[in-house]
C-alpha cells in the first residue's frame, strides 16, 4: 500500500485524540474500521506506530518518528492548496511563511505581523535544525527557534539568527506527587523517577538535559517517549512519568509545574530570517514583534512570573549561553 496523505491525517488525528474511538468519533469512521486502517498503514510503515491500552493510545519512538514528518508534509500540502487558491482567485503574492518550535510564540508573532498587506502562513516543527533548513532554503521567510547550553545552533550562510529570551526548564509532575509541596525541587531528588521524554531535535535535546542530570549524579530512566501534548499531559497528571518542560508548558487539572533549584538548565530562544525572505530589508519590525511574543508568551505562565519574583529582578532571568 501507498501512504496517500489521508492516510497521515488519519495518524495525526489518532495522535491528537490519545484514542482510536475518539479519533473515530472525530473523523466520523467507526472503531473498528479506524483500528483496521491504522493497522495497514503500520504494515505500510513497517513499525509499530502506537502503544494500546485500556487507556487509549500513545506514539511509540518510531511513530514519534513518522508523526513529527507527517505533520510537516500535511502542512506543507495545506499552504500549497492555499498558495494556489489565491493564486487562482486574484493572482496575489504568497503568504509571509512563519515557522516555530512546538508552543504558541510563533502563533503570536503571527497574529502581531497581521498588519502587512500579505497573509501570513504558520509551520510548526519540533527540530529546531529543521526548521534553519526550511528558512535556508527559502521555503520559510522566518522562524522561531531555540538551543540550549552547550549546544549553539550554527546559522547558514544565508540566515541570520537573533537571541530573544534565555530561560530556565522547569519540570513537570502530578500534582499529588510528593515533590510538588515544594517551591522548587532539587534535580538530583528526581533521580529514581521514571521521565517522559521526546526524541532527539538535532539542535541538543534531550541530550542537554540527560548533561544536566549527570551533573546531578544519576542518569535519568526514560520510560515514555512523546511529543505529542495531550498523550504526554495524561502521562504526567496518572503519575506514570514526569517531564521536563518550557516555562510556557500548557496548565492542566492534576499537574504542577515546579522550577529546578539552582537553574540546572537552560533554553535560549531566537528568530531566524532568510537574507532574500519577506523580511530580508525589514528585520526590525520581525525582531520587534518577535521579542513582543517572546514576552507576551512568557508572561502567560504563573509559574514563571512567581520565579522571575523570587529573583533580584527581571534581569536575573536572563543569562549568556555559551
Amino acid at each position: 500500500m501507498d501512504v496517500e496523505l489521508r492516510h497521515l491525517r488519519v495518524l495525526c488525528a489518532v495522535a491528537d485524540a490519545g484514542s482510536i474511538t475518539r479519533a473515530a468519533t472525530g473523523i466520523g469512521s467507526t472503531q473498528p474500521a479506524l483500528t483496521a486502517s491504522v493497522q495497514r498503514i503500520e504494515r505500510a510503515f513497517g513499525g509499530t506506530l502506537f502503544l494500546r491500552s485500556r487507556n487509549g493510545v500513545v506514539p511509540t519512538a518510531f511513530g514519534e518518528c513518522v508523526l513529527s514528518r507527517a505533520r510537516t508534509v500535511l502542512a506543507a500540502a495545506d499552504t500549497m492548496h492555499r498558495d494556489a487558491a489565491r493564486w487562482l482567485a486574484d493572482g496575489s503574492e504568497r503568504p509571509i511563511a512563519l515557522g516555530g518550535i512546538g508552543g504558541s510564540m510563533v502563533v503570536e508573532l503571527a497574529d502581531r505581523l497581521g498588519g502587512h498587506d500579505r497573509a501570513i502562513s504558520v509551520t510548526t516543527e519540533f527540530s529546531p535544525r529543521r526548521l534553519l533548513d526550511l528558512v535556508a532554503g527559502g521555503q520559510l521567510d522566518a522562524a522561531v527557534v531555540a538551543d540550549y547550553p552547550g549546544h549553539v545552533l550554527p546559522a547558514p550562510p544565508e540566515v541570520t539568527l537573533k537571541p530573544l529570551a534565555v530561560q530556565p526548564v522547569f519540570v513537570a509532575l502530578a500534582a499529588d506527587h510528593p515533590a510538588a509541596d515544594g517551591i522548587e525541587i532539587d534535580l538530583g531528588a528526581l533521580a529514581d523517577e521514571r521521565w517522559v521524554l521526546g526524541p532527539s531535535d538535532g539542535a541538543g535535546w534531550p541530550e542537554c538535559f540527560e548533561e544536566a542530570c549527570a551533573r546531578a549524579g544519576f542518569r535519568p530512566q526514560v520510560a515514555h517517549h512523546s511529543t505529542e501534548l495531550r498523550p504526554l499531559q495524561r502521562l504526567i497528571a496518572a503519575g506514570r512519568a514526569i517531564s521536563p518542560c518550557q516555562v510556557t508548558f500548557p496548565a492542566a487539572p492534576g499537574i504542577a509545574i515546579r522550577p529546578l533549584a539552582g537553574d540546572p538548565l537552560w533554553m535560549r530562544y531566537l528568530i531566524a530570517w532568510h537574507a532574500d525572505g519577506a523580511f530580508g530589508g525589514n528585520s526590525d519590525v520581525l525582531v520587534a514583534g518577535a521579542e513582543a511574543a517572546c514576552r507576551f508568551d512568557t508572561d502567560s505562565s504563573h509559574t514563571y512570573r512567581r520565579w522571575l519574583a523570587r529573583r533580584a529582578g527581571p534581569g536575573g532571568a536572563r543569562r549568556a549561553i555559551g
